[in-house]
C-alpha cells in the first residue's frame, strides 16, 4: 500500500496507512499474507517520524523533484 503526499507528511497519515492496511488485509490478503505500507512525500514532521518508531511495517521515503529549462 502506498500512500503519496504531496508536500508534508503528518503524524496524522500514519493512521491513514494503518486503516488502509487493515481494510486490504481484511478484504484481499489471504491468511498470513503481510501487508506493507510506504508513505511517500517531500518533506516529514517530527511527529510522524515518532508515530512511526513505534509502527511495524510502514516505511518513510522523501521524494525531490528537479527539472531544467532550456531554451529552443
Amino acid at each position: 500500500m502506498v500512500e503519496l503526499k504531496k508536500g508534508r507528511a503528518s503524524d496524522n497519515v500514519v493512521g491513514q496507512v494503518q486503516r488502509y492496511m487493515g481494510f486490504i488485509m481484511e478484504e484481499y490478503a489471504d491468511p498470513g499474507q503481510t501487508v506493507k505500507g510506504v508513505i511517500i512525500a517531500l518533506e516529514d514532521d517530527p511527529r510522524m517520524q515518532w508515530a512511526l518508531k513505534v509502527t511495524q511495517g510502514i516505511s518513510f521515503y522523501k521524494y525531490h523533484i528537479s527539472f531544467q529549462l532550456f531554451k529552443a
